[in-house]
């Protein structure tokens, strides 16, 4: 996968954004990562979504209608 930007939402927390092939596809990966103990090391937990890359129009649109809600 490959990273194409992260934002830190706490002190230990952060939200990653890559792109990728998996099985011949390509695809969309957002999911949430844990800083390790002790360190500097972030760590992908199983929260986040990952989905297939054609479909990224389409999740930009549903995203840009948040600015729509009151």
């Amino acid at each position: 996968m490959k990273q194409i930007g992260q934002l830190d939402v706490t002190d230990n927390k952060r939200l990653v954004l890559s792109i990728g092939e998996f099985r011949g596809v390509e695809r969309v990966d957002l999911r949430q990562y844990v800083k390790v103990k002790d360190g500097d090391e972030y760590i992908p937990t199983p929260k986040g979504v990952n989905f297939a890359a054609e479909w990224i129009d389409d999740f930009v649109k549903m995203v840009e209608k948040l600015k729509e809600v009151d």
